[in-house]
C-alpha cells in the first residue's frame, strides 16, 4: 500500500511535470484540467475523496475554470464594481 508521503511525492512530481509559464490560453486551460485529473486519480487510488489531495485536484479544476472564463469573456454573477449583475450588457 502506498503511504501518504509517497502519493504527496507523487503530485509534487505532476506538479512539477505541469509546470509551465505561459500566457493564458485554451492549451493551458486543458493543462490544468488534464493535472487535475491526474491528481483526483492519485487521491482515489487510496480512497481519499475528501483528503489533501482531493482539495488539490478541486483547486487546479477552478483555476481552469475561471481561466476558461477569462478566456470566453464570462463574468461572474457578483461584480465588485456593479452590484447589479443584470446591468451587464
Amino acid at each position: 500500500m502506498i503511504t501518504e508521503l509517497e502519493l504527496e511525492r507523487v503530485a509534487a512530481a505532476i506538479e512539477r511535470g505541469f509546470r509551465h509559464e505561459a500566457d493564458p490560453d485554451w492549451t493551458e486551460v486543458e493543462r490544468l484540467r488534464l493535472e487535475a485529473d491526474l491528481v483526483d486519480r492519485l487521491a482515489a487510488s487510496q480512497r481519499h475523496w475528501s483528503g489533501p489531495l482531493s482539495r488539490r485536484a478541486e483547486l487546479l479544476r477552478d483555476a481552469a475554470e475561471r481561466m476558461a472564463d477569462d478566456l470566453t469573456g464570462v463574468t461572474t454573477a457578483i461584480d465588485v464594481d456593479d452590484p447589479t449583475p443584470a446591468s451587464r450588457s
